[in-house]
């Protein structure tokens, strides 16, 4: 009930507040403050279920997500992601990106004869993943490390943290109030990491020991296998990797068998000649809702998204035959939005020049949109010593050049000299949109069609 969800949160909120004080010792001054101001903020609030549609599903499927933003806990489970994430370095099937992935293959050479690639997907991983298994699995697992770890990791504090953000996951979607049993917490900001690492202890305990002689690489996107094995894919050890890849807690994952294409993240991977050939991948469902010429965004951010995604199809198309398809699907779909034919040629053909200057093995992983030649803020440069005047973009306001020479004419010396302000960024954030209003995660509840009438089958 609504005073049962309530009266969990308060508990929840001491709990947190015993936590605080227990380990504070190990929490710097700002790790404390940020977590003390969020319970004074977000006494109240809870967490709000919605679900969005999976229309490239046959049959189609539901997407459950629950928004933990703006709670007290999520502040304590961005704390917790933190530090999980300082734990990458010894995790060695973690896959950052296709990025990362692209620059591995690159450095296999040759294959052996026998290769063949394979893919897994995890059966609904966060919610199939036993709280306490994890909880056992997990905080062993660092106990283990616990010597390599930066002197400062807060290894008790983050075990207990663990245990109160995956066990108190309370939300409400409308008049219905609920608490997570099992699995991850859902919508919580240590998720990601959560997940990574519990499978992550079964992959390097397990799989890698055993298995090592057939498995050429082995590298997981979250709830994605990639791999290629070198074994006998019709032999009992293929199946026996299987059945022990899936004889972990309850989590089970989906296998294609081994082949000599497979489509994983945003790119084709093919075994040509014992040679590894990458082309783009895209969806069939993949809207390519790029931004219409009259949309209201700064005038160079354009520019950088077709630079972006221009760089990242030349990195991931082996055959410059395929970099080329990819770029005139790209301009007949910007024209096919409302672009000129002209300008979009001028930015695809300015783009193109930059990207023929990079080496072909630079690694990239500037997210899409990220403009060329974005300078690199100094080391040396702190928090305090930075500054961003932060302003809602609209295109009838003063141009940015204005607004720097304004600045430079009138704040600059009496910052440095007075703040010690080294670098000044103007930064646009944009305004509300229609997206905002649409896609709220508080659910609107017409009276008599309560989301508690459609729950207990009285509205159909």
């Amino acid at each position: 009930t609504k005073r049962q969800a309530y009266g969990a949160n308060n508990i929840l909120r001491y709990k947190v507040s015993v936590w605080l004080s227990k380990y504070h010792k190990d929490l710097s001054t700002a790790e404390w403050t940020f977590l003390h101001e969020a319970i004074l903020k977000y006494p109240k609030k809870l967490a709000k279920f919605r679900m969005s549609l999976k229309a490239h599903k046959t049959p189609w499927k539901m997407r459950p997500i629950v928004c933990c933003s703006g709670t007290f806990i999520n502040c304590l489970s961005r704390w917790l992601d933190y530090w999980l994430q300082q734990c990458k370095p010894f995790v060695t099937t973690y896959l950052k990106d296709s990025g990362q992935l692209l620059d591995i293959l690159q450095d296999l050479g040759e294959l052996p004869a026998t290769a063949k690639l394979f893919t897994a997907d995890a059966n609904s991983m966060y919610t199939n993943i036993d709280t306490d298994h994890a909880i056992e699995v997990i905080g062993a697992w660092l106990d283990s490390i616990s010597s390599q770890l930066p002197s400062n990791f807060p290894l008790q504090a983050i075990k207990a943290a663990m245990k109160l953000v995956m066990k108190n996951n309370i939300f409400e979607w409308g008049d219905l109030y609920f608490l997570q049993l099992l699995g991850t917490a859902m919508g919580t900001s240590a998720a990601c990491m959560w997940a990574t690492i519990y499978f992550a202890v079964h992959e390097m305990g397990k799989l890698q020991p055993t298995y090592g002689l057939h498995l050429l690489l082995f590298k997981r996107f979250i709830d994605d296998i990639f791999g290629i094995w070198i074994g006998n894919s019709n032999g009992i050890e293929w199946d026996n990797f299987k059945n022990d890849t899936n004889n972990f807690g309850i989590l089970t994952w989906e296998f294609e068998e081994p082949t000599t294409t497979v489509n994983f993240l945003d790119f084709t991977i093919s075994i040509e000649q014992n040679r590894i050939r990458t082309t783009t991948y895209q969806k069939k469902l993949n809207l390519y809702q790029y931004i219409p010429p009259n949309s209201a965004h700064p005038p160079g951010m354009m520019k950088g998204i077709i630079y972006g995604l221009m760089r990242n199809y030349r990195r991931q198309n082996t055959k410059d035959a395929d970099y080329n398809t990819m770029v005139i699907k790209l301009f007949h779909r910007h024209v096919a939005r409302g672009w000129n034919k002209a300008v979009m040629k001028d930015y695809i053909l300015t783009a193109h020049s930059k990207i023929s200057q990079l080496p072909m093995n630079q690694p990239i992983h500037l997210p899409t949109g990220t403009p060329p030649n974005m300078p690199t803020p100094s080391p040396t440069i702190t928090n305090k010593e930075r500054l961003f005047i932060h302003m809602e973009y609209h295109p009838n306001d003063i141009p940015k050049k204005s607004v720097r020479a304004i600045y430079e004419h009138c704040c600059k010396s009496t910052f440095e000299e007075v703040l010690d302000i080294k670098q000044t960024t103007i930064a646009y954030s944009r305004p509300p949109n229609l997206k905002d209003t649409l896609t709220k995660a508080k659910l609107h509840q017409a009276p008599g069609k309560e989301a508690s009438k459609y729950y207990s089958g009285e509205l159909s």
